[in-house]
């Protein structure tokens, strides 16, 4: 007797079907569309806009977790990264313990316990990206959630440092100077390394990787990548803050191609 294991929409035929695999594309052309259109945007609907691309990112990651590695295993994701992100960040707000005294604004929508809405979906989305690139680079059980979380860490400091130099949040007290890895606080990047090594542990139980599957979350993670190098260039006064986020980046995305390539 044979037993079939059910890994997502229409696994055993090759995966899902055309129709389920363009539901993430269509928010990552919106990504794109709003992305083009945030240096023509007056500044006053600049928020709004940024907020739309987080709610476009979060829901195109989700969409292809739950498409390409079925429902299970997509919803465990979600309990474990949102739930924990949201917890350390709503014990942060209160304390100040964890990550360091921050102070956040409304510019990113409402807040719950003072934590905007949006900041557990950017943290979902970039464990999820970092899960799916790191499988490509290795399968050993204890690197490829270092490598994860390394993935991860990178896009996370990217966006925190633009949303410091936006104003939507800021350290209290403010840094005078730029540590090694950028405008955050060196204990924020240290705790947040943990944080997301601590998701990837509890969720990485992955389905076997298709080489296709990967396509969108590489892209994705270019997408942020190049958005965010045009974005530094307004918004920060000092771009060699971004210098060591941007190489992490670099260094992702270039193993990744190297990867993908010999293994064709």
């Amino acid at each position: 007797m044979s037993i079939r294991v059910y890994r997502g929409p229409h696994r055993d035929t090759g995966g899902p079907t055309l129709g389920f695999r363009t539901i993430p594309w269509i928010f990552f052309g919106l990504g794109l569309i709003f992305s083009a259109l945030w240096p023509i945007f007056p500044t006053d609907r600049k928020d709004s806009l940024s907020v739309f691309l987080i709610l476009f990112l979060f829901t195109a990651t989700t969409a292809h977790a739950f498409i390409w590695w079925g429902m299970a295993w997509a919803s465990t994701f979600l309990v474990v990264s949102l739930g924990l992100s949201f917890s350390f960040l709503a014990i942060n707000s209160a304390t100040g313990f964890i990550f360091g005294d921050v102070q956040y604004t409304y510019r990113l929508g409402i807040q719950l316990f003072h934590v905007p809405f949006t900041s557990p979906l950017i943290w979902s989305s970039i464990t999820y990206l970092g899960i799916v690139l790191s499988r490509r680079i290795t399968r050993a059980v204890i690197m490829s959630p270092l490598t994860a979380a390394f993935i991860s860490l990178g896009l996370l400091l990217v966006i925190e440092s633009l949303f410091i130099n936006a104003g939507y949040y800021q350290w209290l007290p403010r840094p005078e100077n730029y540590t090694i890895l950028g405008i955050n606080p060196l204990q924020f990047q240290l705790v947040s390394f943990f944080v997301l090594l601590l998701i990837m542990f509890l969720s990485s139980q992955n389905a076997k990787n298709e080489r296709y599957s990967t396509k969108f979350p590489y892209l994705t993670y270019i997408w942020i990548f190049l958005f965010a190098v045009f974005c530094a260039q307004f918004l920060s006064s000092n771009i060699a803050s971004f210098l060591i986020p941007f190489l992490i980046m670099t260094y992702s995305i270039v193993v990744f191609a190297y990867k993908t390539i010999r293994d064709r």
